[in-house]
């Protein structure tokens, strides 16, 4: 079994081989779990996005931030295969 750094490691490899650097400027680790049944690494990965940028971000001469998105990669425990990458909404 993979331990918790392995798992990371291989959704962030596999973020940076689907998307280029530019694209996951900031990327940071936001959540990371088990699954309850052990056999799956759930790995949220975060980073700025500026495609999502809404206009008029400066507002009164403040610069607002750029808004994040958020991706969940599910693991695989054994393997530290990604089986999979989805839409993270925070809502």
């Amino acid at each position: 079994m993979i331990d918790v750094k392995q798992a990371v490691k291989s959704a962030e490899s596999y973020a940076r081989d689907l998307f280029s650097e530019k694209d996951l400027r900031h990327l940071r680790l936001e959540e990371v779990e088990l699954s309850e049944d052990g056999r799956q690494w759930k790995v949220t990965l975060g980073w700025v996005e500026p495609a999502v940028a809404k206009p008029g971000l400066m507002v009164n001469g403040a610069v607002h931030k750029l808004p994040r998105v958020y991706k969940l990669f599910e693991v695989d425990a054994e393997t530290g295969a990604v089986s999979s990458m989805k839409i993270r909404n925070l809502n």
